[in-house]
């Protein structure tokens, strides 16, 4: 297994590089842009504390979504006949080598969360405490480690290419229902306010949605090990459709 992970770290080095940098690059643009505003910067309105929240959750965002932007070249490079059969020949067989990928995920995700939270920390130390992102960073990593359990076995399945159109489908489905309940559901909180960014917060903060944030930590890790359970499963019939 370690010898696996170290040849997706080796193959994979420039793009994990990519993703750590542009993490810590993230991270000292936002600590630069807290001493710029300064702590007395979020007293001068509700105006400023929105930009603050929707420039930190924005740029949170881009550097969590980088790591499933390199992580399709994970499987482009081992998808050959070639490939599988020396996966398949080693001791750990064709369940570590896909182990050893979803190991590699989350390692890099969990590389971009780390950094990220030291930025928020020094971040959360120059406002002097009248900001701080930490839960919207789990919530984060624990979304990219949702989609990656759902985007996996149909790459492992059909290939990188078919694999992501069929995740993006998945996705599409996911926004439908969304907008579905944003045209018919109880939205009145959001409709009737002035300010959607800080109805918003208040929504987050009223304890109607508290109890499903609180599960999402569980759903998206637990999903993550069943996804790599399905793509054990599915990894021998996937590797006959590879070409030579």
């Amino acid at each position: 297994m370690s010898g696996l992970l170290y040849k997706h770290f080796r193959i994979n080095y420039a793009s994990f590089l990519f993703t750590v940098i542009s993490a810590a690059i993230t991270g000292a643009v936002l600590i630069v842009f807290c001493i710029f505003i300064g702590p007395d910067g979020l007293s001068r309105g509700e105006d400023m504390q929105t930009e603050v929240v929707m420039s930190f959750t924005v740029m949170y965002y881009l550097a969590f979504l980088l790591p499933s932007l390199t992580s399709t070249l994970l499987f482009q490079s081992d998808e050959k006949k070639v490939c599988a059969a020396f996966a398949m020949s080693v001791p750990p067989g064709g369940k570590g080598f896909i182990e050893s990928k979803y190991w590699y995920i989350l390692i890099q995700n969990l590389a971009v969360l780390f950094i990220l939270f030291l930025a928020d920390t020094v971040s959360y130390g120059i406002l002097r405490g009248q900001f701080r992102a930490g839960s919207v960073l789990m919530l984060f990593f624990c979304w990219r480690l949702l989609i990656s359990a759902i985007e996996v076995p149909f790459v492992v399945r059909f290939g990188s290419q078919k694999g992501i159109a069929i995740k993006g489908l998945v996705i599409a489905f996911v926004a439908m229902l969304l907008m579905i309940y944003l045209m018919f559901g109880d939205i009145s909180w959001l409709i009737n306010s002035d300010d959607p960014i800080t109805a918003f917060k208040k929504w987050l903060e009223s304890g109607k949605i508290l109890f499903p944030i609180s599960l999402f930590p569980f759903i998206s890790c637990g999903a993550y090990f069943l996804s790599c359970k399905i793509s054990i499963k599915v990894f021998r019939k996937g590797a006959e459709n590879y070409e030579q």
